[in-house]
């Protein structure tokens, strides 16, 4: 945007036919079609015959209310507007900023109040294909205002995206508060940070999130192949970003990025196939080892397994970091037997009378045990803070009573 321009703009002498909303795409992984487009504002400046973004003007006037508000409301209706011209059946997403709403809305919340709704009902456009984004890093108004905003949009029948989530904490408690039908990642916000484990599973944790909630998971701000699988890798089944394309004044074909995305789809899930046949082969590698040392313990009193396990120590392979055994409680019956920086497997007596009954992956094996009546079970790979690895925890059913604890390098 020119420098000082929104300094220039008063609601006294906008021209309106500089202020043209642009679409960009956000496709659909099912169906690889386009489903729907963000609404973003530019400003056209006729000196140097280009569009600029209109993201610093919302941003940067925070006194100027009115002029912001005025300029929303051009960018919103020319978007209606061109819907209801193009006859097209797809989804417009309209960003909003409830710190401003909330300043013009304080009291009467009356739905026909809302300019988007009056839009709606203006132009005819079905409820169904308007979404809006809740957005921005800082809102002052209180959050019981924001929640009866939003249910006045929902009990009109519009969808509600979150936005920009990592911006801030605060995104967290509006999902609570909220239960958006789409929660938006922004990759961007990420970018310099995706090659760190931590944020990798910060991600997989929002995936999961967005799974129970069932809400839509939305990537946005994609601009390599490697991000395109990161997103999907993570579940996310709408996609945006200048990977597909830029902001753009018109719809493009729903089919646009038919072709290609299928090609990348085939391509990420056979090598996310053959990596899962690894990881099975690693359990069962895993199982093979176990085997050959316990495979006399079937009756065996429990004192000659804690004789057996103390003797063996030698014989557990090195990616076996840490081992013990539990009883069927959960009580851990032997010393804990943790591989130190020699490589050896080092006695720790403090351990003997822990609980693990509780531990989400205990309770979960041994109701597995008896369900599928199978003796090993292992968990998804989680993270040691203090030495930076990954682990697995697997436990495997000697008898009925006791139960092998080991913890495993899982990238050794």
């Amino acid at each position: 945007m020119p420098q000082n321009a929104d300094k220039h703009l008063s609601t006294s002498f906008m021209n309106e036919a500089f202020y043209v909303p642009h679409f960009q795409p956000i496709v659909n992984v099912i169906t690889r079609n386009v489903s729907g487009y963000e609404v973003l504002g530019r400003q056209y400046s006729p000196q140097e015959d280009r569009y600029h973004s209109l993201g610093p003007f919302f941003h940067s006037n925070q006194d100027d209310i009115l002029a912001v508000y005025n300029v929303d409301r051009i960018i919103r209706e020319k978007a209606i507007r061109y819907l209801k011209e193009s006859y097209s059946k797809t989804k417009l997403f309209f960003n909003i900023m409830p710190h401003y709403l909330s300043r013009v809305h304080k009291s009467d919340l009356k739905a026909d109040r809302f300019h988007i709704i009056q839009l709606i009902e203006k132009y005819q456009i079905d409820k169904s294909d308007v979404i809006l984004e809740i957005t921005e890093d800082e809102f002052e108004g209180s959050i019981e205002n924001l929640i009866q905003m939003v249910s006045v949009f929902r009990d009109y029948g519009l969808k509600i995206a979150i936005d920009d989530l990592g911006v801030g904490f605060s995104n967290l408690e509006r999902i609570g508060y909220l239960h958006p039908d789409i929660i938006k990642i922004d990759i961007k916000i990420m970018r310099e940070s995706l090659n760190m484990n931590s944020f990798k599973q910060v991600l997989s944790a929002v995936s999961e999130m967005s799974q129970k909630l069932g809400s839509h998971l939305l990537f946005e701000g994609i601009e390599t192949e490697d991000e395109l699988n990161l997103a999907l890798s993570m579940g996310a089944n709408l996609l945006q970003g200048y990977y597909f394309a830029k902001p753009h004044q018109d719809f493009l074909n729903k089919n646009f990025f038919a072709k290609d995305l299928k090609a990348i789809l085939e391509k990420f899930a056979g090598l996310r196939f053959i990596e899962l046949l690894q990881e099975f082969e690693k359990e069962n590698s895993i199982v093979q080892h176990l085997e050959e040392i316990f495979h006399d313990f079937d009756n065996k009193d429990k004192q000659y397994m804690i004789k057996k396990l103390s003797a063996s120590q030698e014989s557990f392979p090195q990616f076996i970091s840490k081992v013990f055994l539990c009883d069927i409680h959960g009580y851990q019956i032997t010393a804990t037997y943790i591989r130190n920086e020699y490589g050896n497997l080092e006695e720790r007596l403090s351990g003997i009378g822990n609980n693990y009954a509780w531990k989400p992956y205990f309770i979960k094996h041994k109701a597995l045990s008896i369900h599928e009546k199978k003796r090993w079970h292992i968990t998804e790979p989680l993270f040691d803070i203090k030495k930076q690895k990954e682990y697995v925890v697997f436990t495997y059913w000697l008898t009925d009573e006791i139960i092998l604890v080991s913890q495993v390098d899982w990238k050794s």
